[in-house]
């Protein structure tokens, strides 16, 4: 991740963190809605949810929330945004097209088209995870009469995993671990320092009463 998007990423979880901090009363109201709207066609193109959503695993990681009331908040807005835009292409079908933004960027819906004929089933789920299909795939998939059932499934087990994912930048940075040392790993293993050969260890602390251990 380049300096600038980290600045913005932090900037925006610093202005977001600050706000839901002032109104910590409605806090999971907030995070649900964000994630309703951004996974919801038509708007979820102009919500902020990647910055709202690391704000929460910040807000989890330094105690202010808890993660379960979060995590729940977050996931039900998702499913219920996906579902809802199922249903918008369920019913309107044909209609989408001429309703905004699609009838002045036709090419989202194209993509996403393009997207559900190549994967199928599967691109219900592999959607969530990819920004820009997010809000489209949903719509398209009852456009195209994707059976509920299956919608559904594909539908509850994305979220379930996407929630974390997706908090799990903001948790880190509210943990003191860059972003850069949470994508490769290298927080998590710290090298032992040596010098001039094997220094001596040191006396465990005593365990039930056993004596030091080296």
């Amino acid at each position: 991740m380049d300096h600038a998007t980290r600045n913005m990423l932090a900037d925006g979880m610093a202005r977001w963190g600050a706000f839901i901090e002032a109104n910590a009363s409605w806090a999971e109201a907030i995070f649900f809605l964000c994630a309703f709207a951004e996974s919801l066609a038509f708007v979820g193109f102009v919500v902020p949810g990647v910055v709202l959503i690391a704000t929460a695993g910040a807000l989890v990681a330094s105690g202010a929330l808890g993660f379960w009331e979060v995590y729940v908040a977050i996931g039900l807005g998702a499913v219920l945004g996906d579902a809802a835009s199922y249903w918008l292409g369920r019913v309107f079908g044909d209609r989408v097209p001429r309703a905004w933004p699609f009838r002045h960027r036709p090419e989202l819906l194209e993509r996403g088209s393009r997207f559900f004929h190549r994967h199928g089933g599967k691109s219900v789920f592999l959607a969530r995870f990819l920004g820009p299909l997010r809000p489209v795939v949903p719509i398209t998939a009852g456009m195209m009469a994707m059976p509920h059932r299956s919608f559904q499934a594909a539908n509850l087990l994305s979220a379930v995993i996407w929630v974390p994912l997706m908090m799990a930048p903001g948790f880190a940075m509210g943990k003191g671990v860059g972003i850069d040392e949470l994508l490769t790993g290298s927080a998590a293993a710290p090298k032992a320092s040596r010098t001039g050969g094997d220094a001596p260890c040191g006396p465990a602390p005593p365990i039930s009463g056993e004596p030091p251990r080296c």
